[in-house]
């Protein structure tokens, strides 16, 4: 897990803190393309943040991504990590006040006609 919030560091080694105003600034055992998939959740809707994220997800992925963020970046989206939105709407408990979507790059079976 990578996290800004470090009381996600209850979760010992598998916690890693990352800033994403520094997006290649990660541990050396992180290797470049060593994940088959990466499941990115912005902490921000906005352009600059979403363009830093995506150096870190570009370094870290095989090809594998699955973004989850708000509607409105569908376009930066695209621009940034090639990504489309899928067809499934993920849901919150609490609510959220912004349209929430996926994005893949991938088949992954989020577009199903089932699912929307």
């Amino acid at each position: 897990i990578l996290e800004y919030d470090q009381r996600l560091s209850v979760y010992g080694t598998e916690y890693i803190f990352y800033d994403y105003n520094s997006p290649l600034k990660l541990p050396a055992h992180l290797e470049a393309h060593s994940f088959d998939i990466v499941l990115a959740d912005p902490p921000y809707l906005s352009e600059e943040c979403l363009k830093k994220i995506a150096e870190t997800i570009k370094y870290l992925t095989k090809g594998k991504i699955l973004l989850c963020t708000g509607l409105i970046m569908e376009e930066y989206a695209a621009k940034y990590l090639g990504v489309k939105m899928c067809k499934f709407i993920p849901t919150h408990a609490r609510n959220l006040a912004n349209e929430f979507r996926c994005y893949v790059n991938y088949d992954s079976g989020l577009d199903l006609d089932s699912l929307s």
